[in-house]
């Protein structure tokens, strides 16, 4: 009987274990079926390259924006069948691609300055562009691609608003900033101490409403590539002390200590080499100087007492031009977002100083326009430095660049 049991216990155990593994293959099945669904359902390009730049899966709304057949795609190099434009219209090359920039950095990106040519047709898309890496040392780079053409018509459009309104209220405002500033100008208007308290605070509002739509017009502008950088070479040293003079009075004003010293070493850069002192560099010089003064007054925004000093340091390939403070400081959580805009650090201490929440965009708008990059470190209550990072050029190929502007200057003058 005992004997029975068993054989009858093992017999009813084996089908029970075959269910078990066809549930199991009927689950990964149906999952494999799900994502096929998914990939092949969305509106956005999916696209994975392997380290080799390979395309190794591509689903149907990437085929049709590149405009080639899933065969014409699988297992070939991307940089052959996919074709991205920059806002001038010009193709851009391997290097610049951000395929290429995610297999060799390995890290997540996003951009949405590039067009997409479809093959089939030439038409070109404006796209988002995502790249992220998979997981292990030698990743495959996950692409996905969107169309924002709509986005950035409505976008436009908005700008358009924008700056239209904005253009518009800056001539009442600047007159009732001119007439505040006469009612509070005793050789023309007598008023007593309490009047003057409360016009002082209006023509304070009124500052503060003519920066801020200065700064939405230069915004709208920027992001609508209506202001264009006009790149010459110069020797960056000088001109960044140039700058940064011009807001000694500024900084003095409010009993801070200045301080300018260059290097042409900078340890964070690789060290250890000896660069001669004059360092050159390729920059828009209205963009630089706005980069630099709005730095340097949010500076002494946020420094009661101390110093703020700017350096310029370099190797062989970059520049850094860094600002720094003995001010308040930016909780770490606040670093990653002080560029975004409208963003202002939200604190006892910031609440009462005034602020458009746009500068720091704009210096960041500006900075990657001149083909650099900029970020912040702060610790609360000890300072922040803002490091602004710009590539460098030679002596030889900063003589050549300036012959030929000076070249074209001169022959567009005898014309």
């Amino acid at each position: 009987m005992g004997l029975f049991s068993k054989k009858t216990e093992k017999k009813e155990a084996e089908p029970d274990a075959k269910v078990a593994i066809t549930t199991d293959t009927n689950v990964e099945a149906e999952r494999q079926s799900l994502n096929e669904l998914v990939l092949t359902s969305i509106n956005e390009g999916v696209m994975i390259v392997d380290p080799k730049g390979n395309i190794q899966l591509v689903n149907p709304a990437a085929c049709k924006l590149i405009g080639r057949d899933a065969d014409e795609l699988l297992h070939v190099n991307h940089d052959a069948v996919i074709t991205f434009l920059d806002k001038t219209g010009n193709r851009i090359s391997a290097a610049r691609s951000p395929i290429n920039l995610a297999i060799k950095q390995k890290e997540y990106k996003e951009t949405r300055d590039l067009d997409l040519v479809a093959a089939d047709s030439n038409n070109t898309t404006p796209v988002s562009i995502i790249t992220m890496p998979s997981q292990g040392d030698n990743p495959n780079i996950i692409v996905t691609f969107r169309d924002i053409d709509r986005e950035l018509r409505e976008e436009h459009e908005r700008n358009e608003f924008i700056s239209t309104a904005s253009h518009e209220m800056r001539t009442p405002v600047a007159s009732i900033e001119g007439y505040l500033g006469l009612a509070m100008n005793s050789a023309t208007a007598t008023v007593d101490e309490r009047a003057m308290g409360y016009l002082e605070k209006a023509h304070e509002a009124s500052q503060h409403l003519g920066h801020l739509f200065q700064d939405l017009l230069d915004t709208t502008k920027l992001d609508d590539g209506k202001i264009q950088p006009v790149m010459k070479p110069v020797e960056i040293v000088h001109l960044v002390k140039k700058i940064a003079d011009g807001q000694i009075p500024r900084i003095t004003d409010k009993g801070l200590g200045y301080q300018f010293g260059s290097g042409s070493v900078d340890q964070q850069l690789g060290g250890g080499h000896h660069l001669e002192q004059l360092i050159y560099a390729t920059v828009d010089e209205d963009f630089l100087r706005e980069i630099l003064n709005n730095l340097i007054e949010n500076a002494v925004k946020y420094t009661p007492s101390g110093w703020v000093t700017v350096n310029v340091k370099a190797d062989n390939y970059n520049v850094q031009i860094i600002v720094q403070d003995t001010g308040i400081g930016i909780a770490r959580e606040e670093l990653s977002h002080v560029f975004q805009k409208f963003y202002r650090v939200d604190n006892r201490d910031t609440r009462e100083i005034g602020g458009t929440g746009l500068g720091l965009y704009l210096v960041k708008q500006r900075v990657e326009m001149m083909n650099g990059r900029i970020w912040a470190e702060s610790e609360v209550g000890k300072g922040t430095r803002f490091i602004v990072l710009l590539p460098r050029i030679s002596k030889e190929a900063y003589e050549q660049q300036k012959f030929l502007i000076e070249n074209q200057e001169a022959q567009e003058k005898m014309r």
